[in-house]
């Protein structure tokens, strides 16, 4: 939008001796000119406005917004509205886009809509607007009507605000001096024109709604799998992917049928994010920093939170990415990829917190966070050539650190002596993904990454703890229990951030406590989920790289494996067997499905040389294994191509169906036999996992497929 020219802002006072005031002045501004006068206001709101939020989360931002408008780069908005706008508390959860935009009027929107704020505007309109355009709005010939029609002066929000605010020159419409808050009152009463009354209610109601919207821990904790609700990233604290849902079922599944589909802005078409649906709401994240709520019945937009930020650096896999958020009491939680953690009002958006989780560039969140007690915990990733990853917890209510797990030993602690030299300073490890919890044993449970440089052991001799592990952490404390490393000085990029299922089973012999493990490597692995002792370890995929592993799960060197100039062709390729998308795990049928990937590639002794495909094509899978052998039970194989080497994650339920992406297609499965069910072209490429929930006693499955949540339900009737 072009700029336009604006008023000056005037009425500056003075105080004290006028003559001495006034000599000030002429000695600080010999020309007093508007520019001159505006800039001084500027500098003064610049100052107090810093004085006021140094202890506010966003100040950046907020100051970055300010010398924006100062320097006349963001058009129709006065240096006198910021104050009001940027404070705290001021319901414009959009407001930091002006970083990104500079645009106010896609940007500043009503902070509210509560059936009290509501009344005020209707109070307001009728003594002050309902002479010229009559009572119910409709106009008449002195004043147009304020609904049906395009306003002249602009259709949002801001445009409505400024015109009551300033009036129109040369007509009957004067400025209206009203606060900002009277101002506001009348716009939200404004757009309520022309809609029917029971639509207003329904507003009031979903507000309503939203601030009763709140989970316990306890609640959480008693959750052995998802139900009416998806409360976490994985559906539950043993992250088994498994609904308790049936209406949806292997005999009907093949009549489901779109329902709704939500349109996602932005050019980001690879979104890896998992929804949680908590009461009818469902919560979700869009690369680059975006948080939405929407009614999960219709995908109607309930709020959006927008996190700016200036990318900075690289990062695994498609660069800003989000996975989701969480949901403790009632609040929502979400990492950023300028490594913050934020909390937000569920009912809202608004932010209640945030702090810095690491030094970015440096550090980023791409995973969803964990929350339990009282706490919320994540993990993060590094780009090449920055240092160690960590785990870290957060106090829910405050944002208060409450202890850190660094991945890779620093000298004088266990496991440093694995790092030769200074080669630990920048080991990596990352902790990208979200990791699984037990709440009878306060055992946290989390993947770690790869060793750094990824392709290239010359530097770091050894095994590199705890790159390629999975470490199991008292939760409340952060204190290492146990670990177990699946690869060893790994030199393929197979870092182990994969989803840890916990899935314990009744034997004659008593409880069998499993957490069970498809890795990047090729082989599934069961461990004593207690004592991190191995159990069980055998390829689900082809794999050339080991003759096998030990009897405590350590892989047996091969002969003639390692990398040369030439290059040696390694069974799985560099993204793995299997990666971060995730399995799922059938407790009555004791089956895990895992997402496959088969795919070769050619290694080369150098960090500099990237692994190849070298033309080779591939082909993805899902593969139901024994949870406790890992025998191959049932396999659906997906077409054998030559691009984009990814698949989806997986969800089942109790209804017997395992529902999966690949590529463009949607599809259920029989989760006993691997038989196709039903599958969709959805149009777009499918990256995440679905999830199911009810609402009203409705059953829908929702994943994303390209830029659009596409959410599928039973035809009604």
């Amino acid at each position: 939008m072009p700029e336009t020219a604006r008023e000056p802002l005037t009425g500056l006072a003075t105080s004290g001796d006028p003559d001495a005031g006034a000599t000030r002045m002429e000695a600080a501004i010999p020309q007093e000119t508007p520019v001159a006068r505006r800039l001084l206001i500027g500098v003064m709101i610049l100052l107090a406005l810093a004085a006021v939020v140094v202890f506010v989360p966003g100040i950046r931002w907020r100051l970055h917004v300010v010398y924006l408008d100062l320097t006349g780069q963001i058009p129709d908005l006065e240096l006198s509205e910021l104050p009001s706008l940027l404070a705290p508390g001021s319901g414009q959860a959009k407001i930091g886009r002006l970083v990104i935009t500079r645009n106010p009027y896609a940007t500043i929107h009503v902070p509210t809509t509560v059936a009290g704020e509501l009344a005020a505007g209707a109070a307001l309109f009728r003594e002050q607007c309902a002479g010229c355009h009559s009572p119910d709005g409709s106009g008449s010939s002195a004043a147009p009507a304020l609904f049906g029609r395009e306003f002249r002066h602009g259709d949002t929000e801001w445009a409505v605000y400024r015109t009551i605010r300033d009036g129109v020159p040369d007509t009957g419409m004067p400025p209206h001096p009203l606060s900002h808050r009277q101002l506001w009152q009348l716009v939200a009463y404004i757009r309520s024109l022309g809609v029917p009354g029971d639509s207003v209610a329904a507003a009031a109601e979903e507000n309503s709604r939203l601030r009763q919207i709140r989970v316990s821990y306890s609640e959480l904790a008693s959750a052995a799998e998802p139900g009416e609700d998806w409360l976490t990233y994985s559906g539950a604290y043993g992250s088994n992917r498994h609904s308790a849902l049936s209406q949806i079922n292997s005999r009907n599944v093949g009549s489901l049928a779109v329902r709704w589909v939500h349109q996602l802005v932005g050019g980001h078409d690879k979104i890896e994010s998992t929804p949680i649906v908590r009461d009818g709401i469902m919560y979700f994240t869009v690369p680059p920093g975006r948080v939405l709520a929407v009614d999960a019945a219709t995908g109607h937009q309930v709020w959006a939170h927008d996190h700016p930020y200036e990318f900075k650096g690289g990062g695994e896999g498609p660069l800003n990415q989000n996975r989701g958020v969480a949901l403790l009491g009632d609040r929502i939680f979400v990492g950023t990829w300028d490594s913050k953690l934020t909390a937000l009002s569920a009912a809202t958006g608004q932010v209640l917190w945030e702090v810095p989780v690491g030094e970015y560039p440096g550090t980023y969140i791409s995973g969803a966070p964990l929350v339990y007690r009282d706490m919320v915990v994540t993990g993060v990733g590094s780009p090449p050539g920055f240092g160690r990853g960590f785990i870290v917890a957060f106090d829910a209510n405050t944002g208060k650190e409450r202890w850190r797990f660094i991945t890779v030993p620093g000298p004088g602690q266990a496991g440093n002596e694995t790092w030769p030299g200074d080669s630990w300073r920048k080991g990596g490890a990352g902790t990208w993904l979200t990791g699984s919890y037990d709440p009878q044993s306060d055992i946290l449970y989390w993947g770690v990454g790869n060793p750094r440089p990824d392709f290239d052991a010359t530097t770091r001799h050894g095994d590199n703890l705890y790159s390629d592990s999975v470490v199991a952490l008292r939760g409340t404390t952060g204190q290492l229990l146990w670990h177990f490393q699946f690869t060893p000085g790994d030199t393929h990029d197979w870092d182990s951030n994969q989803t840890p299922l916990i899935a314990d089973r009744n034997t004659p012999a008593g409880l069998e406590k499993r957490l069970l493990w498809a890795n990047r490597n090729g082989f599934y692995y069961v461990l004593d989920r207690d004592t991190g002792e191995f159990r069980v370890g055998v390829p689900f995929a082809k794999q050339n790289w080991t003759e096998g592993l030990d009897a405590r799960g350590r892989p047996i060197p091969l002969a003639g494996s390692h990398a040369t100039v030439q290059g040696v062709s390694v069974y799985p390729g560099s993204k793995g067997a299997t990666n971060w998308w995730s399995p799922s795990y059938d407790r009555d049928l004791d089956l895990v499905f895992v997402p496959v990937l088969e795919e070769g590639m050619i290694f080369f002794p150098s960090a500099l040389t990237l692994p190849t495909t070298g033309g080779r094509s591939f082909y993805t899978a899902v593969r139901a294994l024994d949870a406790s052998t890992g025998k191959l039970v049932w396999e659906h194989r997906a077409e054998t191509r030559s691009e984009d080497d990814n698949t989806s994650g997986l969800m089942s339920t109790r209804g017997g169906v395992v529902f999966g992406g690949d590529h463009g297609t949607f599809f259920a499965l029989d989760s006993r036999t691997g038989k196709l069910l039903w599958d969709v072209d959805t149009g777009g490429v499918i990256y995440s996992a679905p999830v199911t929930y009810e609402v009203n006693g409705e059953q829908f499955v929702s994943v994303f497929s390209g830029r659009n949540l596409m959410t599928f339900a039973l035809p009604k009737g």
